[in-house]
């Protein structure tokens, strides 16, 4: 095990921790960390979990049918399981913007539309340069850069998701 990867991992995680709750502190209108919601939008969003759950459930039996099979996929065991939680996510969050409880009461989109584009231009850069170098796969494997690239996928599928169905909100506004 090498002990300078864990503990990079460690600090990356803690560092990260702090930084969404100072995020969260400054793109709520009401400087809280914790998201206001009500009933409907706390109901909507229990089904969005539930289906999070399952989506990553079925990922992990998929993911345990494969290892079974001997069937090895070409990156590290953490990298398929950090997609697995992406995936999962990802059902969360479309789930929520589909049924308009992506936002809470006291969330500022603006300011986490903001929070999402710093997030992608973090993201963009060692995935740039990891494509430049041309070491996206090494030793037959795809490298840690990939956790970046899923990072990017996801964040510009939820802008590209909220953009629609605001869009769709907007014109069906404009037909009322």
């Amino acid at each position: 095990m090498n002990i300078f990867k864990l503990s990079g991992a460690a600090v990356g995680v803690i560092v990260g921790l702090i930084l969404v709750v100072v995020l969260y502190k400054l793109a709520n209108t009401n400087h809280k960390t914790r998201t206001e919601y009500d009933e409907r939008q706390k109901e909507l969003r229990g089904r969005a979990y539930m289906y999070a759950f399952y989506t990553m459930l079925v990922f992990e039996c998929v993911m345990m049918v494969l290892g079974f099979a001997e069937v090895t996929l070409p990156m590290d065991a953490y990298l398929v399981h950090f997609t697995g939680i992406v995936i999962s996510c990802m059902v969360l969050a479309c789930y929520c913007i589909w049924h308009d409880v992506y936002w809470g009461l006291n969330n500022d989109p603006k300011r986490y539309i903001f929070v999402f584009a710093v997030l992608i231009l973090l993201n963009v850069v060692p995935v740039v340069r990891t494509l430049m170098e041309g070491t996206m796969i090494e030793d037959g494997k795809i490298s840690s850069v990939a956790v970046n690239l899923i990072v990017l996928v996801m964040m510009l599928v939820l802008i590209v998701l909220l953009f629609i169905k605001g869009r769709m909100d907007q014109n069906a506004g404009q037909e009322e």
